[in-house]
């Protein structure tokens, strides 16, 4: 599951109503909007895709992601894009996992440090089946409704 450094507690401005929500690993306590997003790479990292994803998002969701190594563009999709891409992607790793090591917080904004392990269980384009991946990542979680109305990624992959 996703690993908590002692590092990746609650930290910074949270608005006064906010409740705080107990983690599994180790007794690392995260705010509500964390709580959301681990549950959200709890169940990337099982290979939750497709409609199942839904709960996590806002109707009105866009995911952004910032060139990387992978794609040398900046990538924008709705709800519905982001539904049909990890129906696309579902199989594509034999295994995936997050290590986050530390949170900002400000009201309706998470910021989240981590890195990112998979192992692809299929050829993709130049990558190949067994290849390992790794990334050092910021991602930027925005809530509205109890509901992340944006991510947004920075993803510095290790060569490969």
């Amino acid at each position: 599951g996703v690993r908590l450094s002692g590092y990746a507690g609650a930290s910074g401005a949270t608005s006064a109503g906010e409740g705080k929500a107990q983690v599994s690993d180790g007794d690392v306590q995260v705010s509500d909007q964390q709580a959301l997003v681990i549950e959200l790479m709890q169940a990337l990292e099982s290979g939750v895709h497709g409609d199942e994803l839904r709960r996590f998002f806002h109707d009105d969701a866009e995911q952004i992601e910032y060139p990387s190594l992978v794609d040398p563009r900046v990538g924008r999709r709705g709800l519905e894009g982001m539904i049909a891409a990890s129906e696309l992607g579902a199989g594509m790793l034999a295994f995936q996992r997050y290590d986050v090591n530390r949170w900002i917080e400000s009201e309706n904004t998470v910021v989240c440090q981590a890195e990112w392990h998979a192992e692809l269980a299929k050829d993709a384009g130049s990558l190949r089946r067994g290849q390992r991946l790794h990334t050092y990542s910021v991602l930027i979680f925005t809530f509205r409704d109890d509901k992340i109305i944006r991510q947004e990624a920075y993803d510095c992959y290790e060569p490969f």
